[in-house]
């Protein structure tokens, strides 16, 4: 088995047919050997290395006396010595073969081999004088493999954050139906009956407690990237630099705050305040992170150029177009997080410091998911945090100003109102709210019976309120057939959820205004009266 050695040297040529034939396929596999593609040894019954071709060595970067004294088994990672030394131990002067992928070691580089071997035996076939063997790089299939299940990684948490969304989205709106008949009602009584009148205060008590509610719905809305975005330009310079005003007094005094801003602010089209309430965030988690220890918060703004290789490691935002970006870096000194904390850390309630105590982290997602940005997080347990928000550098609308209204309740309207609205409790505050100021209300359950009634009526309705998300027919459908109808009426789009993209597109093109439910007695009289104004 010391093909090294086929060759004579002592000048002799050989004339025995024999051994002319030998020398002819030794030739013969010197040549395939040395063209494979793979690697290919040779070894004697002790596994003792006699051969190995060029490509064999400059993958191990050594010489063939170097290899076959052993000192391949110096480049195996650590890691797989054992489970190598025990392959050979089954394999070696045995007619048990050698079947093993592991990691070899060179010049820092590491790379995946497969390496399999058979036993030669002797003529008889009874004893093995030897192993003939191929090596295969598989570090690219690894790669591969690798980069197949961070994609299948992700796909999952795509998928899972969406479940939880469309969760999120359903029962805030759901919520909010129900926060219109306890808003508008206590609104409405609230307004009528005198403030010295018994349970006034009582009134004010749930009214206020409905506004809580609301917010969190509006958290809700925006972990589930449902939340309205009212897009105007906005200089990321001039909202980071706002910072300390919004957090200072629930900043410790052992924690330092830094900002670091650059001479040119990046712009951006955003909401302005969706985009504030991101960045609280994320300074009160870094805050929050240090206990009652000191520790540094760094807050810079920058920006930069992302090709779809550094998009592909943001915890949200791997399908970005790649382009210019305004960058905001929140870094601290803090505990920093395990792995496992990484991964929860965009679940709604989920927290490091006891029981859940609201969405945190979670309606960032849904926040800068609406504005098609990202963001990245980059940390070690004991090592700090740092987060990295991503803002496209692109051109958005700004919202068309409200008329503003002084006193709803002492204006006396009239005409025919069509309310259109699935849930009773929202429907039936909001007749009784259009009532009281004089309003006759026309009511709908539905898209299809709202265009049932309007065939009927002998005149049009003065105004529409419309509900979006509604079984049978939705909003934006019946306010489609009602414009087929020719119908000119104003439309006043209302939602349990923010405003959706159909919705945005009849606000923008001036087909109707929104309002978000749950809303006050107040707001849905001013939010009409503007729908109704001569334009």
């Amino acid at each position: 088995m010391d093909i090294g050695n086929a060759s004579r040297n002592d000048g002799v040529q050989p004339t025995e047919p024999a051994e002319q034939t030998l020398l002819a396929r030794e030739a013969l596999f010197r040549t395939l050997a040395e063209s494979s593609p793979t690697g290919v040894f040779l070894a004697d019954a002790h596994g003792t290395p006699t051969y190995a071709n060029q490509r064999l060595l400059d993958w191990f970067g050594l010489r063939l006396d170097e290899f076959a004294t052993g000192r391949w088994l110096d480049c195996v990672h650590p890691a797989d010595v054992a489970q190598v030394r025990a392959g050979m131990e089954r394999s070696i002067g045995k007619a048990q073969s050698f079947d093993e992928e592991y990691r070899v070691v060179v010049d820092g580089h590491v790379r995946w081999i497969r390496v399999r071997t058979q036993a030669v035996m002797c003529p008889k076939g009874t004893t093995v004088i030897g192993q003939v063997g191929s090596v295969l790089d598989t570090t690219g299939e690894r790669a591969a493999a690798d980069e197949r299940d961070r994609l299948q990684v992700q796909l999952e948490e795509v998928r899972r954050l969406e479940s939880l969304g469309l969760l999120a989205g359903g029962v805030a709106h759901d919520f909010n139906n129900l926060l219109v008949g306890i808003l508008g009602n206590a609104s409405l009584a609230r307004a009528v009956i005198p403030l010295d009148a018994r349970g006034h205060e009582v009134l004010t008590d749930i009214e206020q407690a409905a506004h809580r509610a609301s917010e969190l719905t509006k958290h809700l809305l925006a972990y589930a990237g449902r939340a309205r975005v009212e897009r105007r330009t906005v200089i990321i310079s001039d909202l980071v630099a706002d910072v300390p005003r919004q957090v200072g007094a629930y900043i410790p005094s052992v924690v330092s705050l830094a900002i670091e801003l650059p001479p040119s602010s990046p712009i951006v089209d955003g909401d302005e305040t969706q985009l504030r309430r991101v960045l609280l965030s994320l300074i009160t988690n870094s805050v929050e992170a240090f206990g009652d220890g000191h520790g540094r918060v760094d807050v810079t703004v920058s920006r930069e150029h992302l090709d779809a290789a550094a998009l592909s490691h943001v915890a949200l935002g791997t399908s970005r177009e790649p382009g210019w970006f305004a960058v905001i870096t929140v870094r601290d000194t803090g505990i920093g997080m395990s792995a496992d904390v990484q991964a929860k850390m965009f679940d709604p309630f989920f927290t490091t410091k006891g029981p859940g105590r609201g969405l945190g982290l979670a309606s960032t997602l849904g926040i800068l998911n609406g504005h098609d940005g990202a963001i990245g997080v980059t940390s070690q347990h004991g090592h700090g945090t740092t987060m990295r928000v991503l803002l496209p550098l692109v051109r958005g609308l700004t919202p068309y100003p409200g008329t503003p209204v002084i006193d709803a309740f002492a204006r006396v309207e009239s005409g025919v109102i069509l309310l259109v609205d699935d849930d009773t409790g929202a429907r039936t505050a909001a007749r009784r709210i259009l009532t009281r100021v004089g309003y006759t209300v026309v009511e709908a359950a539905d898209g299809r019976e709202a265009l049932d009634l309007y065939d009927r009526m002998t005149e049009p309705p003065r105004g529409v309120v419309l509900d979006l998300a509604m079984p049978v027919m939705g909003g934006a459908e019946c306010l489609r057939q009602l414009r087929l109808r020719g119908s000119v009426a104003p439309v006043l789009l209302i939602s349990g959820y923010d405003a959706e993209d159909e919705a945005q597109g009849h606000v923008r093109r001036g087909e109707a205004r929104f309002l978000q439910k749950p809303y006050t007695a107040r707001g849905l009289l001013d939010a009409l009266h503007d729908t109704l104004a001569p334009v």
